[in-house]
């Protein structure tokens, strides 16, 4: 695993949050080996934005154009979905 990845997984899985943690950690994991360059970049502006507004955009559902703007957020927000109908 390179720098980058070992960085993110590191960041994605200690935010601050339990929840974050969580729904962030798993979706790296799950995923790292499959997201090329660019997404790794746009993750990582992912890890940038507080837990308090990914929480409100990812569980509350709340309108944020500035994550929405990051094309990894969509495939994020899929994973979250789909996680949750399997349980």
């Amino acid at each position: 695993m390179d720098i980058l990845r070992k960085k993110l997984l590191f960041r994605s899985s200690h935010r601050g949050t339990k929840e974050m943690d969580i729904l962030l950690g798993t979706f790296f994991k799950d995923n790292y080996d499959l997201l090329n360059e660019k997404e790794l970049l746009e993750f990582k502006l992912l890890l940038m934005i507080t837990d308090k507004a990914l929480s409100d955009w990812l569980i509350m559902g709340k309108n944020a154009p500035e994550i929405d703007n990051i094309e990894i957020s969509k495939r994020l927000k899929e994973y979250v979905i789909k996680r949750a109908l399997k349980n």
